[in-house]
């Protein structure tokens, strides 16, 4: 959509705000919706649940490129209409991270979280490098429909691939021998409880709790500029061609790609030679730190290629901070790891959703090195936050 909204925007005459809204909506519904997925995962399991919101998510897909037909002028606009299709789609999508931290959670060894986590979220990376070039030559040859009719399809295949290939736990997976499953259990009996109450006093009146949800607040809204403006930042503000945009706008994701997979191998590398506090505070203050001080720096250059280049390298380093907030979820609360992330990820939607609406607000009355200053100055106080983190003291 960040690419897509292009031409759609000249297509039906959306303002900047307009469009801050649209791509708003998703985020909206994503963290609306989070808490009691984090429940609904860590009660169910993550199974068939991650194969029914790809399912929801690729049909919603193919609604979005109907958005005209299903608008109703003069009482339901294609602006309204964009805006309830994405909504929703937020609320189909919101179990993925959930689904995914509660299959780490359950399939992983206690020193390999963090990089299982790195492993799984460099998809995003890997994702979002192919998506923009893609999409740019599907709507030059075909419309801005085109991309999402096709991610609609691909999605409800690998939806079905996903329902007959995929277990809640390694005990039940035919795959997995028992050499493998003795590795794996090398983790606490917690973290394979299938069902116990949700201990919400210990998960509530807890620092670390707070603080992590804090933290990962704050790296929301830095995350949401890059998934929603660069694209749109570089063809506006820095006059890149449109084509030529699709392919400088992959770059952060490749950054990210590269990035993550080495910040959660250093993140439980060093946790096991300094303790879980040292380990992964230090990866997240150092990448929190060189982010912030990149998008400042590449904000303010010249040459837009050198700009994207710094940028789209502070990119990288914002998500390989995150490496270890993603463990720590499962350090805290090894049996309830999908819940302690939601409330993670609600405060990241909540300040996230700021994001898309805010930045062209600050770039139209302050420039665009403003508007990326801000961004910088959360990606920073990231890293503070999780100053007052203690992974190394699981919940009471």
């Amino acid at each position: 959509m960040s690419v897509a909204v292009k031409p759609i925007q000249s297509e039906f005459g959306l303002s900047n705000l307009e469009v801050g809204w649209v791509l708003s909506a998703f985020i909206l519904g994503y963290g609306v919706v989070q808490l009691p997925v984090g429940v609904l995962t860590d009660r169910m399991g993550p199974h068939r649940l991650l194969a029914l919101s790809l399912f929801l998510w690729s049909a919603l897909h193919g609604l979005t490129a109907l958005a005209q037909q299903l608008s109703w002028p003069p009482y339901w606009s294609v602006l309204q209409a964009l805006m309830v299709v994405r909504f929703v789609m937020g609320v189909a999508q919101a179990t993925v991270l959930p689904c995914a931290n509660k299959t780490i959670a359950r399939w992983m060894a206690p020193d390999e979280r963090a990089s299982a986590n790195a492993l799984s979220m460099m998809g995003l990376g890997i994702g979002g490098g192919i998506t923009p070039p893609l999409t740019v030559a599907l709507i030059v040859l075909y419309g801005w429909q085109a991309p999402f009719l096709i991610a609609a399809v691909v999605g409800v295949a690998l939806s079905a691939f996903w329902l007959w290939f995929g277990r809640n736990t390694p005990e039940e997976h035919p795959q997995v021998s028992q050499g493998e499953l003795a590795h794996i259990r090398g983790a606490p009996k917690a973290a394979v409880a299938l069902r116990t109450p949700t201990p919400w006093r210990a998960l509530l009146t807890n620092r670390s709790t707070w603080c992590l949800a804090l933290s990962y607040g704050m790296a929301g809204y830095p995350s949401y500029v890059f998934f929603t403006w660069f694209y749109l930042y570089l063809v506006n503000a820095r006059n890149v061609d449109v084509r030529a945009g699709g392919y400088w706008s992959a770059l952060p994701y490749l950054a990210i790609a590269t990035m993550v997979p080495l910040g959660g191998r250093l993140s439980d590398w060093l946790s096991i030679r300094w303790g879980k506090r040292r380990g992964r505070l230090s990866v997240v203050l150092f990448g929190a730190l060189t982010a912030s001080a990149l998008i400042v720096i590449g904000s303010r250059l010249e040459d837009a290629r050198a700009a994207v280049v710094l940028l789209s390298i502070g990119a990288g380093f914002h998500l390989f901070a995150q490496t270890p907030s993603w463990a720590a979820s499962i350090d805290l609360a090894p049996s309830h790891s999908a819940t302690l992330f939601a409330i993670m990820n609600t405060m990241a939607q909540a300040i996230g959703a700021a994001a898309p609406v805010l930045t062209p607000l600050i770039a139209e009355r302050f420039g665009w090195n403003s508007a990326l200053d801000f961004a910088a100055f959360m990606a920073a106080m990231a890293g503070v936050f999780w100053i007052f983190v203690r992974p190394e003291k699981p919940l009471g």
